[in-house]
C-alpha cells in the first residue's frame, strides 16, 4: 500500500511540473501572437535626395504608335530630389520649356509630389505618377498624366519622364541622365 501510494504522489508531482510547464509556454505563445514584433521601417529617401545636374533629351510618340520624333536632345538642366517621407521624394523641374514650330511652349515647373523609393544593392530606384494640369502657354494642353521611373547609383541619376497628353493624342517622352551636384561647405 505504502508503494502504491508513492507511485501515486509520483504521477502528481510529475503531472504538476508539465501542466505549469505546459502553461508557461501558453502563456508566452499568446504574448508573441498579440504583440508581434515590431519591423524597422526602411529608410531609402535620403539615398537619392539632391539636385543633378545633367541632360534632356525629349522626343514625341503618336498614340498607336511605337516611332519616337525627336524634338530635343541634349538640353541642360537641373532636376531636385528632395524628401518627402522616410521612403518618398518630390521631382522638380523648373522652367521646362519645348521649342515646337519655330515657337517656345513654356511649361513652367513639372513636379510629381511623391515617388517612391525603393534601395537594391548600390542602386536605389524611385517610381511615381500624377497628374499635372499646366499652366502659361501649355494650359491648352490641360490635365495630363505624368508618370517616371528611374534610378539613382554613386551620384549618378537616371529617369524617364512619359508625359500623356490627351489633346495632342501623344505622349511626350523625356529622358534624363544627370550628376548630384555637391554642395559647397559655407564659410571657407
Amino acid at each position: 500500500m505504502k508503494k502504491n501510494l508513492l507511485y501515486l504522489l509520483a504521477l502528481v508531482c510529475a503531472l504538476t511540473f508539465f501542466a505549469a510547464c505546459s502553461s508557461d509556454d501558453d502563456n508566452s505563445d499568446n504574448k508573441n501572437n498579440e504583440n508581434p514584433p515590431e519591423e524597422e521601417a526602411v529608410i531609402t529617401a535620403p539615398d537619392v535626395i539632391g539636385t543633378y545636374w545633367g541632360n534632356l533629351d525629349i522626343s514625341m510618340i503618336p498614340d498607336g504608335s511605337d516611332q519616337e520624333i525627336v524634338i530635343g536632345d541634349g538640353i541642360e538642366k537641373f532636376i531636385t530630389l528632395s524628401q518627402v517621407s522616410n521612403t518618398e521624394v518630390k521631382i522638380e523641374l523648373k522652367d521646362f520649356e519645348l521649342f515646337i514650330n519655330q515657337q517656345i511652349l513654356k511649361f513652367g515647373d513639372i513636379v510629381i509630389d511623391k515617388c517612391e523609393v525603393k534601395k537594391g544593392e548600390g542602386v536605389s530606384t524611385f517610381t511615381g505618377q500624377q497628374d499635372l494640369t499646366f499652366e502659361g502657354d501649355a494650359a491648352s494642353l490641360g490635365t495630363c498624366p505624368v508618370t517616371v521611373t528611374g534610378t539613382v547609383e554613386d551620384g549618378n541619376a537616371d529617369m524617364t519622364i512619359n508625359v500623356k497628353v490627351p489633346a495632342l493624342q501623344q505622349t511626350v517622352k523625356v529622358t534624363y541622365s544627370g550628376v548630384k551636384q555637391v554642395a559647397e561647405p559655407s564659410g571657407t
